[in-house]
């Protein structure tokens, strides 16, 4: 049993945290892409947005900033962009970040602006947001039914069927 739990645990343990470090992410990375979006407003290139983002992500989004900063070490030592924000989205894990890769990649072969498509992407990304909102709002209702019918059902019971007991202990007894 021991020797079991020894294996069990520590894979329980590692999938919590990648659990909890990819809500972080999912959290942090519309910021991101906001900041990117500013960034190549300004005309910054990508590499030098990466740098200036994953800077000022570091005080408000730890872990994404660290992430980055990786990133923009492997830039630095001559890594591909390609490359470099491929091994970023692997490192991650979200969907999102293996989007931008692929976003980043087509729009550097077809040459077009990437601040266009980081926009269309920013606003794709939020409207996925906000269905998954929406998607757990409309489960509360069936998540609910169980501590209604257990907590508040039966006082409700006893509150409609009182004085029909009080009525019938006064005819029968």
């Amino acid at each position: 049993m021991l020797g079991l739990g020894c294996l069990v645990i520590p894979s329980i343990m590692l999938d919590r945290f990648e659990s909890t470090q990819k809500q972080i992410y999912r959290r942090s990375f519309p910021d991101f892409m906001d900041m990117m979006i500013t960034c190549a407003d300004a005309g910054m290139s990508l590499e030098a947005a990466v740098e200036r983002v994953g800077a000022e992500l570091a005080g408000t989004h730890k872990w994404l900033g660290i992430q980055l900063a990786i990133m923009n070490l492997q830039l630095r030592a001559g890594k591909p962009l390609r490359e470099a924000l491929r091994e970023l989205s692997d490192r991650i894990g979200l969907d999102e970040a293996k989007a931008l890769a692929v976003l980043f990649r087509q729009s550097e072969e077809l040459g077009t602006s990437l601040t266009e498509a980081l926009r269309i992407y920013s606003d794709e990304m939020r409207g996925q947001r906000i269905l998954r909102a929406e998607e757990r709002a409309n489960a509360l209702p069936v998540k609910m039914m169980i501590p209604l019918g257990l907590c508040i059902f039966p006082v409700v019971m006893m509150v409609v069927m009182l004085p029909v007991i009080i009525r019938m202990k006064g005819i029968f007894f």
